[in-house]
């Protein structure tokens, strides 16, 4: 999100980025794409939090040094956007893109996050952006602050994600293809790849030839792997582990429906359902956080129930025995990125929310 907008952000604004050092772990300066890059060590991690007491001092002198007109921080990953917002309210534009939702003694820690920090630091701001509508009005932290906040949405790269990807990527005998896409560690457990592994068990013997492909990793690939031995259906399940970038367009386009069966509010947006949609390809979601902000049920794709291994079953069976149904949805959702997700429309947007 951060890398498109300020690709096109820089020829109108001088642009300095911020982040933590998940590499070397060291307090580094150093240019990456044409952007000078202030890299944070941190000390320890909770979740996929990391975490240093130090760095309201770093931040202190890198934004005295810097003297920034505007500083666009993002959300929910806690601290870093807190802390600059507690420097300097009057210049911070938050991107808030989810709520931080967790479960057992970290859903409790997030909870707590909220109430003592979060919530000070979007009273803080000068201005927040939010990814939908719709996720402003289901978001308990959010609503409150509709009267400040503006919508940008992610977006998708038409000239990568689109119909003309050449298939053939995803190799092996004619079949009809399913595609997961997401993070397999435990930190992500919300993506519920669990009940379309079940949904899958529901409907391979009635579908004659069908596949399940799995692209991601993570330290519950191995749990996942094993449901599906369970199952009896790891034979048609491939895990295919980390998929670059370059090639994530093909997979999308030799998928007969991506599903993205998430069960949490920590799904802000969906952009593996909008980037398939852009290539042509027909998706399933589940009505939970940003899902339905960019499925709309019936016309780029379908919606069900989170949690619901037999109506998530149900969904792709239905698309996947009605040719017509699923290039109807595919056709919708590569027009519905033309004229909603295009990155030079937000990118837009985004200027007109600085400039004011």
């Amino acid at each position: 999100y951060v890398l498109n907008i300020v690709q096109r952000l820089k020829k109108e604004f001088e642009i300095v980025i911020l982040t933590s050092n998940h590499e070397s772990n060291i307090y580094e300066i150093k240019e990456i794409l044409g952007f000078k890059v202030y890299s944070l060590p941190y000390w320890f991690k909770i979740s996929n939090t990391p975490i240093n007491p130090l760095w309201y001092f770093y931040l202190k002198e890198i934004i005295k040094k810097e003297n920034p007109d505007i500083i666009n921080a993002h959300m929910p990953v806690p601290l870093l956007t807190d802390i600059v917002t507690y420097i300097a309210p009057e210049k911070t534009i938050i991107t808030y893109h989810n709520d931080v939702v967790k479960q057992g003694f970290l859903g409790t820690m997030g909870r707590l996050y909220h109430l003592f920090i979060g919530d000070t630091t979007l009273k803080k701001a000068k201005a927040i952006i939010a990814t939908s509508k719709y996720y402003v009005q289901i978001s308990p932290y959010l609503k409150k602050y509709s009267a400040k906040i503006s919508i940008v949405s992610p977006g998708v790269d038409l000239k990568v994600f689109n119909p003309s990807v050449k298939k053939g990527f995803l190799m092996g005998e004619s079949c009809k293809k399913i595609v997961f896409v997401g993070q397999l560690s435990k930190s992500h457990y919300h993506k519920g790849l669990e009940y379309l592994i079940q949904a899958f068990s529901l409907i391979h013997k009635n579908l004659g030839k069908i596949h399940l492909y799995v692209c991601g990793k993570g330290d519950n690939i191995g749990d996942y792997k094993e449901l599906a031995r369970k199952l009896k259906v790891d034979s048609q399940v491939t895990f295919l582990g980390f998929v670059e970038q370059k090639d994530l367009p093909k997979v999308y386009s030799d998928a007969d429906v991506v599903v993205l069966p998430t069960y949490s509010n920590a799904e802000g947006w969906g952009m593996v359902l909008a980037e398939a949609n852009a290539c042509g390809t027909p998706v399933i979601g589940t009505k939970v956080g940003g899902i339905p902000a960019v499925v709309q049920n019936g016309v780029n794709g379908l919606l069900v129930p989170p949690k619901d291994s037999k109506a998530l079953a149900e969904a792709i069976e239905k698309i996947l025995r009605d040719e017509k149904l699923a290039k109807r949805l595919g056709h919708n959702g590569a027009e519905k990125a033309k004229k909603e997700w295009d990155w030079e429309i937000l990118a837009e947007k985004t200027k007109e929310i600085f400039r004011e």
